[in-house]
């Protein structure tokens, strides 16, 4: 039997419902008077609705049983983000086409507003999940649902606002809130940064992870391009790095840099929850630290297959840029760790995002010189790969190790209200 929750708990479970009714009349209302908003069609509106309605009786009853606590906790989780995004995107659709000499307000409260769509179901589903694996499910489904939000540009003269929106940093700040909340739910806290003691070991350690990372970012962005081993390790042709030509952003170069924002952001706090998940599912395993360096990089190479359709590439192409960032992921993961500070891996992550987004066009017409060697490509990540391993393996390693290890247990501690989630879902 479901425990009977706080009262914290029961307001939020209020906000949602009423959010969930309010959503549902929106949607009827667009079934009705069958207007086009360019996101809702008529048999989208009626999935939604039906499964909104479906949470809705799930919710009143969640409280009666264990078998209605779980049913509502799989249909919450697995179509309300959905559901109130799309529900959110079409209610400022309309208040686009009613009100279009106010765009630029109406584009901001968007913006603003879409970090807080998710608070009620983060905090009365998301927050409430019992097992490590259907956490890091779920937690990949919420940033895929992000992702819908960049079909559906705002509709502003300001282009300021248009950058900020297709960037994907609306998506980034209300993951920030979806991630501090859902946390908070499991007991646990959100470390921006771990407190450290600088010793010379430590700082040493510390300022040639960086540098190496950084330097790897130029690596493994030029060496893509270069004509021979030099132009690949230091002598980098920067005439080929242009924000105003991007070949991604092309006479935007401010999206440039707002992108490359977002990625510092979004990807690392992603890669932070996996890390979370991961230290619990691997706790008390041998190899825990290894093995949440590995399977984070895996996950976090796997992810770019999406842009086979968003960068139009064939699998061949797709699968050598996930072979490309899977190194990277792997020593990201080991900068937040070893260091504690997630900003040192949003720098890292960030500055390999803008050189990627700063290239010209014409490096599409140039081709590594290992192709030379071997004209499928391959070599490439190979060699990507080759030169970040060694580092990889040298700081899961030794002291370096155990120093990551005792920031793993930092983030495994629990809050002040961790006793409080125990008596409502027992933790894992």
């Amino acid at each position: 039997m479901a425990k009977t929750e706080k009262k914290g708990g029961i307001r939020m479970k209020r906000c949602l419902q009423i959010q969930i009714a309010v959503s549902s009349l929106l949607c009827m209302f667009l079934l009705e008077m069958q207007i086009r908003t360019g996101i809702l069609s008529p048999v989208k509106s009626g999935i939604i609705i039906s499964t909104l309605m479906i949470s809705l009786i799930l919710l009143q009853l969640r409280d009666k049983s264990e078998y209605f606590f779980n049913a509502s906790q799989i249909v919450n989780v697995l179509f309300l983000p959905y559901d109130l995004e799309m529900a959110y995107l079409a209610f400022f659709q309309l208040l686009f086409k009613f009100f279009p000499q106010a765009t630029n307000l109406i584009g901001i409260l968007r913006i603003v507003g879409f970090a807080f769509v998710l608070v009620p179901v983060t905090v009365v589903s998301y927050g409430k999940l019992r097992y490590w694996l259907s956490r890091l499910i779920n937690i990949e489904m919420v940033v895929f649902t992000f992702l819908i939000f960049d079909d559906y540009p705002l509709i502003s003269p300001n282009s300021f606002l248009r950058n900020f929106e297709y960037s994907g940093l609306v998506c980034a700040l209300s993951f920030i809130v979806f991630l501090y909340l859902v946390l908070k739910g499991w007991g646990l806290k959100l470390w921006i940064s771990i407190r450290q003691k600088w010793t010379r070991v430590f700082t040493f350690t510390t300022v040639g992870l960086i540098a190496f990372g950084i330097w790897y970012d130029f690596f493994a962005a030029f060496i893509q391009i270069a004509d021979n081993f030099s132009e690949a390790i230091w002598n980098w042709n920067f005439s080929l790095l242009n924000p105003n030509q991007s070949l991604f952003f092309p006479g935007n170069p401010s999206l440039v840099y707002l992108a490359t924002l977002e990625a510092g952001i979004f990807e690392e706090l992603e890669r932070y929850a996996i890390l979370v998940v991961l230290a619990g599912a691997l706790k008390n395993k041998k190899f825990r630290a290894q093995g949440m360096v590995l399977i984070s990089a895996l996950i976090f190479s796997l992810s770019h297959y999406p842009n086979m359709i968003s960068e139009h590439k064939d699998f061949v192409t797709t699968s050598y840029q996930v072979m490309d960032v899977f190194a990277i992921g792997c020593l990201l993961a080991i900068i937040y760790l070893y260091t504690g500070k997630l900003w040192l891996a949003m720098i890292v992550h960030g500055v390999w995002d803008f050189l990627v987004f700063a290239m010209i066009p014409a490096t599409m017409d140039i081709a590594s010189f290992l192709d030379l060697y071997v004209p499928s490509g391959i070599l490439v990540p190979v060699v990507i790969n080759a030169v970040g391993i060694p580092i990889i393996i040298f700081m899961l390693s030794g002291k370096r190790l155990s120093h990551i290890e005792k920031n793993i247990y930092t983030l495994l501690k629990p809050t002040k209200s961790v006793m409080v989630v125990n008596k409502i879902v027992p933790q894992n």
